[in-house]
C-alpha cells in the first residue's frame, strides 16, 4: 500500500518539499541513497489553523474517516 511522503530537495539557493505517494519499499531505497524523506501523517488546511480550532480534533477525524489526507 502506498503512503504519503514529503521529499525534501535542496538546491544551491533554495529548499523544496514535494509531496509524493510512494511504496514504503522504495522510500527505504531513497533514504539509503541519501534522500531526506518523511512520512506525512496528517495535513491540516490553513483556514482551519487561521480559525484557531484545535488541530488535534482535525487530526482525529482525519485518522478515523480518511485513508489518505488529500
Amino acid at each position: 500500500m502506498k503512503k504519503l511522503y514529503s521529499l525534501e530537495l535542496r538546491g544551491k539557493r533554495h529548499e523544496w518539499s514535494i509531496e509524493v505517494l510512494a511504496d514504503p519499499k522504495h522510500v527505504e531505497d531513497w533514504r539509503a541513497d541519501g534522500l531526506d524523506v518523511s512520512e506525512i501523517e496528517n495535513t491540516i488546511p490553513q483556514w482551519y489553523v487561521d480559525m484557531g480550532l484545535p488541530v488535534s480534533v482535525w487530526c482525529f477525524f482525519q485518522d478515523v474517516f480518511m485513508k489518505h489526507p488529500f
